[in-house]
């Protein structure tokens, strides 16, 4: 029995539609990459290759400062030079990386606190350049920015 010519065109086309298809879909996603990146290299927070990247160095000083701050505590998170907007995400920070501690507002919804709502707090982590005047004793210093125990208050 002999195969009909056309058959075996169809039989092939079925076979390589898809491939090509396969091809221009993978070509799309190479595209898509962000080769400036390091492609290989873990990002050091969530935020480091999204479009909120601004906000990576205050969720990295936060994660840092888990292991120094003890339960119980009462910390704050400011930035320096201030920054209302960033203050508020970090807080936000603060309280989901520091369960069993109690983050105070150095901002609210991009309006400064009032010093007395956070003056009491035993740490203060500050994202950004270390401060000129030393808020207490330095624990922990990152190119992210410094984390400070304060002294009791009277």
């Amino acid at each position: 029995m002999k195969r009909d010519s056309r058959l075996s065109t169809l039989d092939s086309r079925h076979f390589f539609v898809p491939l090509i298809g396969a091809a221009i879909l993978v070509a799309f996603t190479l595209v898509s990459l962000p080769w400036k990146e390091n492609l290989f290299r873990r990002p050091r927070t969530i935020f480091d290759r999204s479009a909120a990247s601004a906000v990576a160095p205050g969720y990295a000083l936060v994660a840092a400062a888990v292991p120094l701050i003890p339960a119980g505590a009462t910390v704050v998170v400011r930035t320096e030079p201030r920054d209302p907007i960033a203050e508020t995400y970090y807080h936000r920070f603060a309280d989901a990386l520091l369960p069993g501690r109690r983050a105070l507002p150095a901002s609210f919804y991009g309006r400064f606190a009032p010093p007395e709502v956070f003056r009491d707090a035993a740490y203060v982590l500050i994202v950004g350049a270390k401060p000129a005047e030393p808020p207490g004793r330095l624990l922990l210093e990152t190119p992210e920015g410094t984390v400070w125990e304060t002294p009791p208050r009277r």
